[in-house]
């Protein structure tokens, strides 16, 4: 099974509609979604910066995430989930994943888990215990040998578990990151068209051509500057990027469907770089989000390419043709 959409999104044309079709109004209103601090993460905070410079004991002791305010706006219908984050008192010069996560069983998650990875649980006749990421993704490209696993395992019986079966997997997919600035705020722009396995720090690794983009991050950690810290470091210019889990970047995109789903932000904790304090990938903050991926071709964003598309499409780019937008979007969902 394919990370790309599949399914087909068949072109009805219905001239008839025409009509009334070119006074309609296509723009769904975008929505917002405040995250919530996540007080019991799933694993240890980080209290380094992204140059592993320590934070200060005050700011260790007093900061939680119930104190950060993050908005995401986004459109709840379109053919990838983007929008916009914006971040205040975030932990300063930080870098966070963006992540998507699913409920176990539903067929969002399902989705979810094929476009980026798989945390897999047993039962053991009473909890689920032994989680673990799926690791071995292959070539990058679908089906990897997690999405095998998964398959070969989703459908095991376990009479006395919750659900009846013996394996329980969270799909889940990092598809863009990001650094703060000194204050924790950040105003940042994404889409879920790429599927990442962790973050790096170029001094760590070397980033690849198959990699995600190298992003920056350039500040002066002083105390008379900033609370978190009681130690005047030195200037740092500091660059990271997503290794990939999928390929290609820019190119794995969700299935068309429903989503409900968690929003995340995970803190990236660079495999310990620092050491002491160096944080494992805890969850930081989060919230549900609800959206719906659609076809190329649906321009007014109803779960169909028709005719009313083809209408839009027209007053969109004026002197195009039915065959030409039939050879764009007839076929199927990439």
């Amino acid at each position: 099974m394919d990370a790309k959409r599949k399914g087909k999104c068949g072109v009805g044309f219905v001239f008839m509609i025409f009509l009334f079709i070119f006074g309609m109004g296509n723009e769904a209103p975008g929505k917002t979604i405040n995250l919530s601090g996540l007080t019991s993460p799933t694993g240890d905070y980080r209290w380094r910066d992204v140059a592993d410079q320590l934070y200060s004991q005050s700011y260790q002791t007093s900061y939680n995430y119930t104190q950060a305010n993050v908005a995401v706006t986004y459109d709840p219908a379109a053919p990838t989930l983007s929008g916009t984050l914006t971040a205040a008192n975030l932990k300063p010069n930080f870098a966070y994943q963006l992540k998507l996560a699913g409920s176990p069983g539903t067929a969002a998650n399902e989705h979810i888990g094929l476009a980026g990875r798989w945390w897999q649980e047993e039962w053991n006749g009473s909890a689920w215990t032994n989680g673990q990421n799926l690791n071995n993704k292959g070539t990058g490209f679908s089906p990897n040998p997690n999405d095998t696993i998964y398959f070969q395992n989703r459908d095991i019986v376990n009479a006395t578990s919750p659900t009846g079966l013996k394996y329980r997997y969270t799909g889940y997919l990092i598809y863009d990151y990001f650094i703060t600035d000194e204050n924790g705020n950040a105003v940042f722009n994404f889409e879920t068209n790429s599927s990442y396995h962790v973050l790096w720090k170029t001094s760590q690794r070397s980033e690849t051509s198959s990699d995600g983009a190298v992003k920056s991050g350039s500040f002066d950690a002083d105390p008379s500057l900033s609370p978190a810290y009681d130690t005047d470091y030195p200037s740092q210019t500091i660059n990271i990027f997503g290794e990939w889990e999928r390929l290609p970047v820019g190119g794995v995109h969700l299935q068309v469907g429903d989503y409900l789903a968690q929003f995340i932000l995970t803190e990236e904790s660079f495999h310990g770089s620092g050491g002491s304090y160096a944080g494992n990938w805890a969850g930081a903050m989060g919230a549900d989000i609800q959206f719906f991926i659609t076809c190329p071709g649906d321009m007014d964003r109803d779960g169909v390419v028709d005719g009313s598309d083809l209408a839009e499409y027209i007053r969109d780019d004026d002197g195009v043709s039915l065959a030409d937008f039939a050879a764009n979007f007839g076929k199927s969902c990439f």
